[in-house]
């Protein structure tokens, strides 16, 4: 048999396209490349010359050979121009790629640096999810033990309600005077917060009502956690540091509830609702000894507004502290149930909210 033996062929080089541009711009080998294409051109020149070489004594032979020869020269030239003008073109497109490649690769390492990112920050919001429901737990425990607790003390509350001309004016201020029984201590205290409770009204949270709760005499730090922030609810946890223990301390709570007045501003009349903490060992009966709630309506009001109870009768008018015109209403032992009061501001002109 006769030995076959197979031959590879050299692997082709990489095109012209892809070949990185010269730094030093279009190098003698472009040239020569370019200058292949001129063979016609040079074909042209050596028939022109035999031609001439064979009518040389005629003086037309000359002539057409100076033209052939110029001609020749021209196509030459122009050859060498489109060569140049090709060569340029290809090194822009090979600068082109070049730059496009370097972006690719830039765009690259960024997406690879956002998937990063990416899972740091599942991994970083997994851990959030888990201490929010820590915190939710926590907070339910200490809702229960509130809810279970003997609450060992009574309370004087006095509450006013400052109704600003706008929205930002609202404001309400709650004054206690909290008596623990004999031998007791009161280290905590759940309130609820005045809120809007329009059927659109959004939640309200803690922070955002700027609450400042402090003893009277500043012998007893009151530190504030919120409990539940929902539409219409906002409950929170009052800790005292050191406990109430060994007779009565004064204390209050001022916090801002813009909005809460609203719809009186709007519709000429809104109702304000408000229920007394029953106690747990006593149902019956509540946690405040006397309860007083304050209107204060801003002095430009004038006559145009007044307040009603449940029974509908006007409450007593005075005048408060910054010459505002204060309603009053006072009831001492009240019972844990709905309280109510009917509010009207006869406005003069457009409304603002």
């Amino acid at each position: 048999m006769t030995d076959l033996s197979v031959r590879r062929t050299a692997e082709p080089a990489d095109p012209p396209d892809l070949i990185e541009p010269s730094a030093d711009g279009l190098g003698w080998k472009d040239f020569i490349t370019s200058m292949k294409s001129t063979a016609v051109g040079a074909n042209v020149v050596l028939a022109a010359l035999s031609t001439g070489l064979a009518v040389w004594a005629d003086g037309v032979g000359r002539w057409l050979l100076a033209s052939l020869v110029g001609v020749s020269v021209l196509l030459f030239l122009g050859q060498l121009g489109v060569a140049g003008v090709r060569l340029r073109h290809r090194a822009r497109l090979q600068l082109a790629e070049a730059h496009y490649r370097q972006e690719l690769g830039a765009a690259r390492e960024e997406v690879a640096r956002a998937t990063e990112r990416a899972a740091a920050a599942a991994t970083e919001l997994a851990g959030l999810q888990v201490l929010r429901g820590r915190h939710a737990a926590v907070l339910a425990a200490l809702q229960d033990m509130w809810l279970s607790y003997p609450a060992p003390y009574t309370d004087d509350i006095e509450l006013t309600y400052l109704i600003g001309t706008t929205a930002e004016g609202d404001r309400v201020v709650e004054r206690r005077h909290t008596c623990p029984d004999p031998g007791a201590a009161l280290p905590f205290m759940q309130g609820r917060l005045t809120t809007p409770t329009q059927l659109d009204a959004e939640a309200v949270a803690l922070a955002d009502t700027e609450i400042v709760a402090r003893s009277e005499d500043d012998k007893i730090a009151v530190r504030t956690i919120a409990l539940t922030e929902k539409p219409g609810l906002l409950r929170c946890m009052f800790v005292f540091v050191p406990s109430i223990a060994g007779g009565p301390a004064d204390w209050f709570a001022r916090y801002r509830m813009p909005g809460l007045w609203d719809t009186l501003r709007t519709t000429g009349h809104d109702r304000l609702t408000w229920t007394p903490t029953q106690r747990v060992a006593d149902p019956t009966g509540s946690t405040v000894s006397r309860l007083t709630v304050n209107f204060d309506f801003p002095p430009e009001a004038g006559d145009d507004v007044f307040v009603r109870d449940a029974d509908n009768r006007e409450l007593k008018r005075l005048s408060g502290p910054d010459g505002s015109l204060r309603y009053q209403w006072s009831c001492a032992d009240p019972r844990p149930e709905l309280y109510t009061w009917e509010l009207w501001w006869a406005r003069r002109g457009p409304a603002r909210g």
